[in-house]
């Protein structure tokens, strides 16, 4: 199974056909009644005859209906909405994958790796297959559990490949990856967020091209980020994938890029994410009353704008 490059998400097609053509129970419930309805309507003079209803057309219609109940009942169940739930993508069958949210095309790709002798020895190595996408993983991630004997196979492999190599080599093997692990765990590569560029961020972990793309663009229209979780406002990057990457990011405000607040049109300063068109105006009007602004403070004196509005703007106004 190899790695992926870049692709497209593909959840909000998705999402889009479920809004468009999936049912609320209570409107699968009126549908099941008018069809039934009709195949009385359609179905019962069939059974007819000089007026009356025999006891074995009777059953016989019986037999009819179970059988499309049944029918409705098995749509249901293979409409109903992605389910998670703990799994170990080494023994997961294909059926528990479909009801994950995979199409059974996907299902039958993982499958067809393992059957190969493929395994997942981490979250990270099922999150890199082809298939799953990142918002894909970042929804599972803490529902998956790969199981102790994949680890430990991994384990005995290495080992493996160890008991041809003279003694001498054997011990500083082990040293050097004693050390290596050691540096991983105590020294995580970082990125300074407001300077990083495209290739830097997608050393995040989780972090591909197409949140790096993202996290740049967002970058540019807020000026900079003066905290981490600033990231979270960008769709797509939930607690979940921001757990994973958090301890690698640094932050410099230094390079945040600050707006004129006096000498900036109301057009420009709406552009701002955290302020809209309403607060824009405000400010504009405000200060073409007092002439010029000297700090938030005064907006907020005067209730130009309120201290929720001041704390997230701040940063990104120069007076």
């Amino acid at each position: 199974m190899t790695k992926r490059s870049h692709r497209k998400p593909s959840s909000g097609l998705r999402m889009f056909l479920r809004e468009y053509f999936g049912f609320f129970s209570s409107e699968r419930t009126g549908i099941t009644t008018l069809t039934l309805i009709l195949l009385f309507v359609i179905i019962l003079p069939r059974f007819f005859r000089n007026d009356e209803i025999s006891v074995e057309d009777t059953d016989r219609l019986k037999k009819e209906m179970d059988i499309f109940l049944a029918e409705m009942e098995r749509q249901s169940v293979k409409h109903k909405p992605d389910t998670v739930f703990i799994f170990d993508p080494n023994t997961v069958d294909s059926a528990s994958l479909v009801l994950l949210g995979f199409s059974p095309l996907q299902a039958k790709s993982i499958v067809s790796y393992r059957n190969k002798g493929g395994r997942f020895y981490s979250k990270e190595s099922f999150g890199k297959s082809y298939v799953v996408s990142e918002e894909m993983f970042a929804r599972l991630y803490y529902h998956i559990d790969i199981r102790q004997e994949a680890a430990g196979n991994r384990q005995k492999a290495d080992k493996a490949d160890k008991v041809g190599k003279p003694k001498e080599n054997r011990a500083i093997a082990e040293v050097k990856e004693n050390r290596e692990s050691k540096n991983t765990v105590k020294k995580p590569y970082t990125v300074e967020l407001n300077s990083a560029n495209f290739d830097e961020l997608q050393k995040f972990r989780g972090i591909g091209e197409y949140y790096a793309k993202k996290i740049i663009e967002y970058r540019d229209k807020l000026g900079g980020f003066y905290s981490a979780e600033q990231l979270m406002e960008i769709r797509g990057i939930d607690s979940a994938r921001f757990d994973m990457f958090r301890d690698q990011i640094l932050i410099d405000t230094s390079h945040i890029r600050s707006v004129k607040i006096n000498a900036v049109t109301e057009k420009e300063l709406a552009k701002h994410p955290y302020i809209n068109n309403y607060i824009a105006k405000a400010i504009i009007t405000y200060r073409k009353f007092r002439g010029k602004i000297t700090s938030g403070d005064e907006m907020l004196r005067e209730k130009v704008i309120t201290e929720k509005q001041l704390e997230k703007i701040a940063a990104y106004i120069e007076y």
